[in-house]
């Protein structure tokens, strides 16, 4: 637990610090996106045993990285219709990848740029309070599963899904539900009174509903990956990040939750 907690507080720094970083440096967000992609990606490639396959293992790395460095616009329309070549006409010239594997890796790669690319749409979109915005984001994915994660260690007794994630609770859930709506108010209160100074008004019951939905969101996209291990036999993706494991058993949620929050903030008003 010890080791959770000091990567959690380290990562945290981390992400704050870019985010600080981002106003004289906007494209530090776009940079790290793709390079969590990449790596995300490579350990699938890991955990399905098809690292060795370079055929497919570097045209996704390639095409993963350039929706976040450069948008959905036609760079990413090119690079998408020739990644689905490519992949696609392995089936013609290698008979050693299943059809299983070439599909599973589109469809997750697909899923990765699609999703994670979010982040950079909600800064984009929160223009000077692009920063605030990101925050939310990580803060519903992340405050969800450490509340989850305490509130079931000390009052877990009933199973939300043992098939797929033994150690997941029904009390930990709402526990992570109540700490991912409690965090969202402490973020808009800190950002409201020391960040923006006054300047503008923040709607807590927006943040209320923003957490009251994204956290059970995010425990779906935690679960869904979950799935994904249990199908490839191992017990974490990776062990970069000492008491969580690789990059997607840090990231898994926020998959689900960035394209949410994007779609929340253009929806409804945070910030007036």
């Amino acid at each position: 637990m010890s080791k959770r907690i000091i990567s959690g507080v380290i990562g945290a720094l981390f992400a704050l610090g870019v985010l600080i970083f981002n106003e004289s440096f906007p494209m530090i967000i776009n940079i790290l996106v793709a390079l969590i992609s990449i790596l995300a990606v490579s350990e699938i490639f890991s955990v399905m045993g098809i690292s060795e396959f370079y055929s497919i293992t570097i045209p996704t790395s390639v095409f993963v990285s350039i929706m976040p460095m450069f948008g959905d616009g036609m760079l990413w329309n090119i690079s998408w219709f020739l990644y689905t070549l490519i992949i696609f006409s392995i089936l013609i010239f290698n008979h050693t990848l299943r059809l299983k594997d070439i599909t599973t890796i589109y469809a997750i790669s697909i899923l990765l740029t699609f999703s994670l690319s979010n982040i950079v749409k909600i800064r984009d979109y929160g223009g000077q309070y692009g920063s605030f915005y990101v925050l939310l984001a990580m803060g519903v994915a992340w405050m969800s599963d450490t509340g989850a994660y305490f509130c079931g260690k000390k009052f877990g007794k009933n199973k939300l899904c043992p098939r797929v994630s033994p150690k997941k609770t029904i009390e930990g859930a709402i526990g992570g539900v109540i700490v991912c709506i409690l965090s969202m108010i402490l973020i808009g209160f800190i950002f409201n009174n020391f960040i923006f100074a006054n300047k503008v008004n923040i709607n807590y019951i927006g943040l209320i509903i923003l957490g009251l939905i994204g956290s059970p969101i995010s425990i779906i996209g935690d679960l869904c990956f979950s799935v994904i291990k249990r199908n490839c036999h191992v017990k974490d993706f990776g062990n970069v990040i000492p008491g969580h494991g690789g990059i997607l058993d840090r990231f898994d949620s926020l998959i689900f939750v960035a394209p949410y929050v994007y779609l929340f903030i253009r929806c409804f008003n945070i910030i007036s």
